[in-house]
């Protein structure tokens, strides 16, 4: 299989460059990010809805895995509850077109495992029912996620 894909599906085995906020204090929960304290500095996170909901209540400890995303004129971390989430993320704004709000709006509407049978199987009419993604994005997904 590709060698994408096989990266994904075997993630939590051979993922080494990930880092991760391991039992740090929730502070704050907003519609798309999180604020957690780590040695009495706050970090804004942006996380899909539904992990932001899965943490739970503010003031209690939370391990998230996290992606430093920088660019010209952004720097940004973006959390996910598993690795799997981060190395689909990490797959998805690999594909040209595809930027960190659109990856955080797949996995909000898909799960990892789901996604990559969707890839797999070059099954674009799965990708085509998630927001903002249409006809010409999914394919382009499909198409350089198989490379």
């Amino acid at each position: 299989m590709v060698k994408k894909i096989l990266k994904f599906i075997f993630s939590k085995f051979f993922s080494i460059d990930s880092l991760y906020f391991n039992f740090v204090m929730l502070k704050v929960k907003g519609n798309d990010f999180v604020v957690i304290e780590n040695n009495n500095i706050g970090y804004k996170i942006f996380m899909p809805r539904v992990s932001i909901d899965a943490l739970g209540d503010i003031d209690i400890e939370v391990k998230i895995y996290t992606y430093y995303y920088v660019r010209e004129d952004n720097i940004s971390l973006y959390g996910f509850l598993t690795m799997e989430e981060l190395n689909m993320f990490e797959l998805l704004i690999s594909v040209s077109g595809v930027g960190a709000k659109s990856a955080l709006s797949i996995l909000a509407n898909v799960e990892p495992s789901k996604f990559a049978l969707a890839v797999i199987t070059n099954d674009t009419s799965k990708l085509v029912k998630i927001p903002g993604v249409g006809a010409k994005t999914a394919a382009r997904i499909v198409l350089e996620l198989k490379d």
